[in-house]
């Protein structure tokens, strides 16, 4: 089974999204725990999702990502957001990026996929 390939490494606006749907999804989701298997091309990855401390693990052995520290945290005057206008008018975030090459190619790729919404790139 081949599998498909969801992108190079993450920049650092993609890590903050990733934390903050981390952070949304186990504070209104989250029952006890889930169990996820990513199949990747070096083999499947198990994730553990879950409200309790492991038996026999520190807590400190658990890096806190929410709130998020210092080194994630966004600096609102840098980067750039690719929007989406629906075919009302309607306007929403598709994505936000650390450089405007990125949120350009992220944008360019949404067009041509030939859908009737338009997309643009805007600096934060």
């Amino acid at each position: 089974m081949e599998i498909e390939d969801p992108g190079g490494p993450l920049s650092k606006a993609e890590v903050r999204e990733l934390t903050r749907l981390l952070a949304r999804f186990v504070n209104h989701d989250l029952d006890q725990w889930e169990n996820w298997r990513i199949q990747t091309s070096y083999g499947p990855v198990y994730v553990l999702l879950t409200n309790a401390l492991p038996p026999e693990w520190p807590d400190d052995a658990f890096a806190t990502i929410w709130p998020l520290p210092p080194q994630l945290a966004e600096d609102p005057a840098k980067g750039w957001t690719v929007w989406r206008q629906d075919d009302n008018g309607n306007q929403y975030v598709v994505s936000r990026h650390d450089t405007q090459a990125e949120a350009q190619a992220v944008a360019a790729d949404m067009e041509a996929r030939g859908h009737k919404q338009v997309y643009w790139v805007a600096a934060r």
